[in-house]
């Protein structure tokens, strides 16, 4: 059937440019799933994981949306993600009324691994550990790494 799914939680994220290599820097993470599940072993949908913090006034969001194909071995709640999309790197600056934004995609990579407790028949509840890489192009890439709560219904 299908599965509707949202995490919450905090990650950190470094980014390179060239040759050159930014520090980790940590922030808020969140997720978004929609999904079938056609075997009790495997569900094939559409994911996002995002990234974000706000940094010296500039608010810094880095995402991955894509198809993922998510395997429960042995049906249990032991489970694993991967997929392929865009990822986009965005930078946003406010000031006195007025809103500059900024942003670039590309191809994006994500993945995840976690267990969920079935509370109910047809909902889930577990953590998560997402990952997200995405290459914009000009040698600019990103990757972040989400620890997250999953809330997952089942309908």
């Amino acid at each position: 059937g299908v599965v509707l799914g949202f995490n919450l939680g905090g990650g950190s994220v470094g980014f390179d440019v060239g040759n050159l290599s930014s520090d980790r820097e940590t922030g808020a993470a969140g997720n978004f799933r929609v999904a079938y599940a056609f075997r009790p072993e495997c569900a094939i949908g559409l994911e996002s994981n995002v990234w974000t913090k706000e940094i010296d006034g500039v608010t810094w969001t880095f995402s991955v949306a894509g198809a993922a194909v998510t395997f429960y071995p042995g049906g249990g709640g032991l489970f694993l993600r991967g997929g392929v999309g865009s990822g986009k790197i965005s930078a946003e600056v406010r000031s006195g009324g007025v809103t500059v934004k900024a942003d670039d995609s590309g191809l994006g990579v994500l993945g995840a691994i976690g267990y969920e407790w079935r509370l109910t028949r047809k909902f889930a509840f577990g953590p998560a550990a997402d990952f997200g890489w995405m290459d914009v192009g000009d040698d600019v890439s990103a990757n972040y790494v989400n620890f997250t709560a999953a809330l997952n219904w089942y309908l």
